[in-house]
């Protein structure tokens, strides 16, 4: 699990691989989660869960959109998870929302 000042992101290793987010991704804070990501290989089924993200700016979502063109480039496959409304907001306003994969059980 990497831990920052407001973000906590657990990796599970499992197929697909579990990544769980907490808290808010900026500027500060989008390199920890970008990390976390950049260490699984890009052959594998990435979920991520966003439903406890309080915040998101133009920082996190481009760790998202590497995250995505990287395992969609490399044979696996980049899920969001139950975006937050503060996600589910963002992605909308940008356009991003029909870009990416997004599973809202």
């Amino acid at each position: 699990m990497a831990s920052m000042d407001n973000l906590n992101v657990t990796v599970a290793d499992a197929e697909p691989v579990r990544v769980a987010v907490d808290g808010q991704i900026d500027s500060h804070t989008a390199v920890g989660l970008d990390d976390a990501l950049a260490e699984i290989a890009a052959d594998r089924n990435v979920s991520v869960d966003l439903s406890a993200v309080s915040f998101i700016d133009s920082s996190g979502l481009r760790v998202l959109v590497r995250a995505e063109k990287r395992h969609s480039g490399g044979g696996g496959a980049l899920t969001l998870v139950s975006p937050s409304d503060a996600v589910a907001r963002l992605l909308e306003i940008t356009g991003l929302a029909t870009e990416l994969t997004i599973d809202s059980p």
